[in-house]
């Protein structure tokens, strides 16, 4: 008799764990669009801060890791809401590449807006009658992507591509804890 509750002892201590939860792949998706909306915007904000709108023509200054970091935190979000879900990673990669586009688009908006202000001070005139950083968002998006596009180099879209590896690479490593 001491032999057998011995034994189921010994096998009660040995089970497995039970399986990890999933997580919800709609409250993943639904974080992760507010992580790379809110992200994108203090991305556009630093981008601003940044940048030099007082001489003849506007200096942006580029900030590498204000990416990385954008991708990391779709990619921690995407991954501690909707678990060991790789698709959910890939999505959360392409939410981090929107983000850091918008961010750059809002960015330079915001910089435009603060140029043509110092302009219109430096010349007499009334600088509230500048375009403000969302008229030119909505309302001229595309003379917006085209000024992005020409100031544009290759160190911009390597920033660019290190926010979805980012985002990736922290859903993975959270998910492998």
């Amino acid at each position: 008799m001491v032999s057998s509750s011995r034994s189921t002892a010994v096998v009660s201590r040995h089970r497995p764990p039970p399986p990890a939860p999933q997580g919800n792949a709609g409250l993943a998706l639904l974080a992760g669009v507010a992580a790379a909306l809110v992200g994108g915007v203090l991305y556009a904000f630093l981008l601003s801060a940044l940048a030099d709108t007082d001489g003849q023509q506007p200096e942006i200054t580029q900030f590498a890791y204000a990416g990385v970091a954008l991708g990391a935190l779709v990619g921690f979000v995407v991954a501690k809401l909707g678990g060991r879900n790789q698709g959910l990673w890939i999505v959360g990669a392409v939410f981090a590449l929107i983000a850091v586009f918008l961010g750059e688009m809002y960015g330079y908006a915001l910089v435009a807006s603060d140029f043509l202000s110092n302009v219109a001070e430096r010349m007499g005139g009334d600088s509230s009658q500048a375009p403000s950083a969302n008229d030119l968002f909505f309302d001229h998006f595309g003379d917006l992507y085209d000024g992005w596009k020409e100031d544009a180099d290759a160190v911009t879209y390597i920033f660019m591509a290190l926010s979805p590896i980012a985002a990736y690479g922290a859903a993975h490593k959270l998910s492998n804890r």
